[in-house]
C-alpha cells in the first residue's frame, strides 16, 4: 500500500469527537479494532431471558453478556470466565468476541452488559452515551516504540516527527498526548499522526513511513522483541501512568440503572480475576494463548503480564478516572464548557465500595 493510501491527519481528536457522536445513539468503541466480530462466537451457551437455574437451593444464575476484543490486557475477563470468578459472583456468562462497531451496537440495545474499557470512553460519555466505569484493574499494555535506527531515545526527541497510532482518538493517542504536552511539545501542532491497522505499524516505521509508534500490546512488544524496536514510553514503566490504571471494568448503564446486584457481581468478579492475574501471570498466559483468546504466544503474553501493574481497586480507579479527565480537558479532547465533576459523577458508577480497601 502506498504512503498516500494511509490514513494521514494531525490532531484531530476534536474531528474525532464529531463522529463518535454521530454514533453515540449506538455506542462507543472498545479498546482495539482488528478483531472480526463474526471470527469468534459466543464462549458460553448461555441464552437471553430468565435467569439459569443454579444448584438446588441456590439463587439462579444472572445471565450476562461479556465482550472483549482480544487483547492481552483483557486477561481478566479470560480468567474470570475460566478460573470461576463469574460463576462463584452467581453469573452464568457468554464471552464474544466483537470489533469496534458490533461492540457499541451491543451496549447501545442492552445487548451486551460489559467489557474491559480506557480513558477514551470519557468523550462518548461526555456526549451521553450510558456507560459506567465501576473500577480500575491494571496499568500497562500501551507502548511507544522507535526502530533502533531512528535516532530517537526520548519522547522530547519527537518533536516535528510522524507518529503511528491504531486509532485517532484512541488510549494510545491520549497517552502520548499527555507525555507530549509534559514535555512542551503541542500534540496538535508539533507532531503529525497517522493511523494504521495494529500489526501494519511495524511495518510502517520499517518503511520510513513514521518514526514511531504507539498501541496496544503485543504489537509494540512483537516490534521489540522481532525487530530490535527500543521504548520510549509504557504506561506500565512510567509516570503519571504506571501509578493510575489504563483499563477498567466497564458496564452498560442499563445494568447499573436495573440491576445494581447484577453490576456489584461483575465488578467484584474483575477484581478478583484482575488479583489473580497478578499473582499468576504463567498460568493467565497459558489461558490466553491455549484457548486461542489472544493471537500471541503465551511466552510473549507471560513477559506482558508480568511488567503490568496488577493492584485492582475501587476508590483509586476513582482518583485515576479524574486524572484523565483533567488531561483530557486540558488536551481540549473533552469541551472546555464541561463541568469535570459532573462528568464524573455519571461516568464513574462505584457498583461496590471498595476493594481491599483501595
Amino acid at each position: 500500500m502506498k504512503k498516500n493510501d494511509y490514513h494521514k491527519q494531525k490532531w484531530v481528536l476534536t474531528t474525532a469527537s464529531v463522529l463518535l457522536a454521530a454514533t453515540v445513539a449506538s455506542g462507543c468503541g472498545s479498546t482495539k479494532d482488528d478483531q472480526p466480530s463474526d471470527a469468534a462466537p459466543s464462549k458460553s451457551p448461555a441464552a437471553s431471558g430468565s435467569s439459569k437455574p443454579s444448584a438446588a437451593g441456590a439463587k439462579p444464575l444472572k445471565q450476562v453478556t461479556f465482550s472483549y476484543s482480544g487483547g492481552t490486557c483483557e486477561a481478566p475477563i479470560f480468567v474470570a470466565y475460566e478460573k470461576g470468578f463469574f460463576k462463584e459472583e452467581g453469573l452464568d456468562v457468554s464471552l464474544v468476541q466483537q470489533d469496534f462497531e458490533t461492540l457499541k451496537t451491543g451496549i447501545a440495545t442492552g445487548k451486551v452488559d460489559g467489557t474491559i474499557g480506557n480513558f477514551a470512553w470519557f468523550k462518548p460519555i461526555e456526549q451521553g452515551f450510558d456507560v459506567k466505569l465501576t473500577g480500575g484493574l491494571h496499568a500497562g499494555c500501551i507502548q511507544l516504540v522507535t526502530p533502533s535506527t531512528s535516532g530517537i531515545t526520548s519522547v522530547s526527541q519527537l518533536k516535528g516527527k510522524t507518529i503511528g497510532i491504531d486509532r485517532i482518538g484512541g488510549g494510545p493517542q491520549i497517552t502520548l498526548s499527555i507525555s507530549l504536552k509534559q514535555q512542551g511539545i503541542d500534540p496538535e501542532k508539533d507532531v503529525e499522526w497517522r493511523a494504521y491497522p495494529n500489526q501494519q505499524l511495524a511495518t510502517a516505521a520499517d518503511k520510513g513511513e513514521i518514526d514511531a509508534f504507539i498501541v496496544w500490546d503485543p504489537a509494540a512488544q512483537q516490534a521489540i522483541d522481532e525487530k530490535k524496536y527500543v521504548r520510549l514510553l509504557s504506561n506500565g514503566h512510567d509516570e503519571p501512568f504506571k501509578s493510575g490504571y489504563c483499563c477498567y471494568t466497564v458496564i452498560s448503564g442499563k445494568v447499573a440503572n436495573e440491576d445494581p446486584e447484577k453490576a456489584a457481581a461483575i465488578t467484584r468478579a474483575l477484581l478478583k480475576a484482575s488479583e489473580w492475574v497478578g499473582k499468576n501471570p504463567k498460568e493467565t498466559a497459558e489461558i490466553e494463548s491455549g484457548k486461542k483468546y489472544v493471537s500471541a504466544d503465551a511466552a510473549t503474553n507471560e513477559k506482558l503480564l508480568a511488567s503490568y501493574h496488577w493492584n485492582p481497586g475501587v476508590k483509586t480507579a476513582a482518583e485515576s478516572v479524574k486524572f484523565f479527565v483533567k488531561y483530557q480537558k486540558e488536551l481540549g479532547i473533552l469541551d472546555k464548557t464541561t463541568d469535570e465533576k459532573e462528568l464524573f459523577d455519571r461516568l464513574f458508577y462505584a457498583a461496590v465500595p471498595d476493594y481491599n480497601g483501595k
